[in-house]
């Protein structure tokens, strides 16, 4: 059996120790252990995604499309909101809004691409809206959004900037209190970098105060019921409403903590470079990228590879031991596959990535110049990684 590596879009690349720490038996919930493990992992969140003691960070259980969904409950009946997005998971958010008593409209962008700046805020200053949806990086492209600057451009015209950081969160660079962002939510299994069960939301004091209007939200998913709960585990103690999903907080708690050690500076930095090394390999084996070049992230890359058949090429990597995901946008659906990059990513991941994307198109009858994805790959990474 060969050896694999996942480098697919969440979860993605391992950490044993951080997944093995999932595994604790006969600890639950009303545990010392667990209420610690909590308590930890609710701070660093917020760490990790640059707020500070004003926002309330939650873990609840489910994963990224249930922190989206919970975001219902900061919304009052009949709000109206803009949905800008990049692609599908962008677009999940009609899917959850289109279930609520609640108005919206949709930006979207063309695969590759990124609604303008001003668009969005000429759409806020005009259109009269309660909240605002924002996708970091977007999983089904890989296209990285300047949050920062649109946070700037539409503070003044819309209540509730709402940021899904996904794909990003602990690989990308969120500031949440000094962008003004009011909700910044994401994945355990993604960037984070731990085991999958877990949303994660921080929300600030103006979004909890919206906590008090009358709820459309609906029962598990009514961050009403959680709100308190995670406030006494900020204090020490503990809660219940319903059951957490306790192996994944242990696992949030591992990962946090080797974050710590790593520090998000040094995280950021080591995304960086290994995406910037993947994609220089990429185009030097004469593949394309499907992010404009502008806004290409540092967690998720989509590549294309034309006039082949995606399925057989995913096929013909993963015997040779490294497990990608297929495209999801419809646009360009059979034209691409992509690549996760992100939470315990390293050079030697990169290399063997692109080795397997050699093998893969060699199966397929693509000429490539031997080795030179490796060798475009490594330069980057020797500069980047070089005491």
């Amino acid at each position: 059996m060969v050896s694999r590596i996942l480098m697919h879009v969440g979860p993605s690349v391992a950490n044993y120790g951080v997944l093995s720490s999932a595994v604790a038996p006969n600890l639950g919930f009303a545990s010392l252990e667990f209420n610690r493990a909590m308590k930890y992992s609710l701070e660093q969140y917020r760490e990790v995604a640059g707020a500070d003691e004003t926002y309330t960070p939650f873990i609840i259980p489910g994963g990224g499309t249930a922190a989206m969904e919970s975001v219902v409950s900061f919304l009052p009946r009949d709000s109206k909101v803009l949905i800008v997005t990049n692609g599908v998971f962008g677009d999940r958010w009609e899917g959850i809004l289109s279930r609520y008593p609640v108005k919206f409209k949709i930006l979207r962008a063309k695969a590759g691409q990124a609604i303008p700046t001003n668009q969005i805020a000429a759409e806020l200053r005009e259109g009269g809206y309660d909240a605002v949806t924002l996708t970091q990086v977007e999983t089904s492209t890989g296209v990285r959004i300047p949050v920062k600057e649109i946070a700037s451009a539409i503070r003044p015209f819309v209540k509730l900037i709402i940021v899904d950081g996904v794909a990003s969160i602990g690989g990308e660079r969120m500031n949440a209190a000094q962008w003004n962002i009011d909700i910044c939510l994401t994945a355990s299994q993604k960037a984070l970098g731990a085991q999958a069960g877990a949303g994660l939301l921080a929300a600030s004091g103006s979004a909890m105060s919206m906590l008090q209007n009358p709820s459309i939200s609906g029962y598990l998913l009514d961050l009403r019921n959680w709100a308190k709960i995670m406030q006494n585990f900020l204090s020490g103690g503990g809660g219940y409403f319903a059951t957490p999903p306790i192996g994944t907080v242990f696992s949030l708690a591992e990962s946090f903590r080797r974050i710590e050690i790593e520090t998000m500076e040094a995280r950021i930095a080591r995304h960086k470079a290994c995406s910037e090394a993947f994609r220089k390999g990429i185009m030097e084996m004469g593949l394309d990228i499907v992010a404009a070049e502008h806004l290409r992230s540092s967690t998720v890359t989509g590549v294309y590879v034309e006039d082949a058949d995606i399925a057989k090429f995913l096929q013909a990597a993963m015997a040779r031991g490294v497990e990608f995901a297929a495209g999801v946008h419809p646009e360009i659906k059979d034209r691409y596959f992509r690549v996760g990059h992100m939470g315990w990513i390293e050079p030697a991941h990169i290399i063997m990535a692109l080795d397997a994307i050699e093998g893969a198109l060699e199966t397929l009858g693509r000429k490539v110049e031997k080795d030179s994805g490796k060798l475009a790959a490594k330069n980057v990474l020797e500069k980047a990684f070089s005491p």
